[in-house]
């Protein structure tokens, strides 16, 4: 008999939210889409919710709270894993906004980025050290609200260069998860930023775990 092996709540998370956000994005990219004016106006919705409160707008519950597997939640409050989705959206959505092109973009992470914005923005062939530093205050960051408030800034940065640098919004979604939870490694996240920030090879593997 083959032993079926459940998903780990990480697995669980980066499917649902790499479904979900594909998803809101083809429909928000394809003006034939018969979702198109849906996607573009729960991304206008999403993009007034604020990154830290989760449930609190019902009209993207739709997107941030439906179907979320039962493993994922808790019973009386919103769970590490339901407030990483929740600001999963709506980072997404700022990043999104007015681009023809498509932000989310499955094996970029947070670090990587950071460092195509900082050479982007580089000076005498020396990455723009103020880049850097903002992610750093993501990084030491002393509670959920300031992180949001710090990674919000910097994506709003990777938003307005002439080309956007897009993200992998499952795996950052997944990494927010791993920050929030008690029970998980948060020194791994920043670990792993740090790595993709210096990695000049432009690997990225990493392993998920649970």
């Amino acid at each position: 008999m083959t032993q079926v092996t459940q998903p780990t709540k990480a697995q669980l998370i980066r499917q649902l939210m790499g479904h979900r956000v594909s998803k809101l994005q083809h429909d928000y990219l394809d003006s034939s889409s018969p979702f198109n004016s849906e996607a573009v106006a729960m991304l206008a919705r999403l993009r007034r919710c604020k990154a830290d409160e989760p449930g609190a707008d019902p009209s993207v519950w739709a997107v941030t709270l439906a179907d979320i597997p039962d493993e994922l939640r808790w019973d009386a409050v919103a769970s590490p894993a339901e407030k990483a989705i929740h600001a999963g959206f709506v980072l997404y959505a700022v990043h999104q906004q007015s681009q023809r092109v498509g932000v989310h973009r499955p094996g970029s992470p947070l670090g990587s980025a950071v460092r195509e914005l900082a050479q982007a923005r580089s000076r005498d062939g020396k990455p723009d050290q103020s880049v850097i530093q903002r992610l750093h205050q993501v990084a030491l960051a002393n509670d959920e609200s300031g992180r949001l408030y710090y990674l919000r800034g910097l994506i709003n940065l990777l938003r307005s260069e002439e080309r956007p640098i897009p993200l992998d919004y499952a795996r950052l979604t997944e990494e927010l998860w791993r920050l929030g939870d008690p029970y998980q490694d948060s020194i791994r996240v920043v670990a792993q930023w740090g790595r993709d920030l210096h990695n000049r090879s432009g690997s990225t593997k990493t392993g998920e775990g649970e």
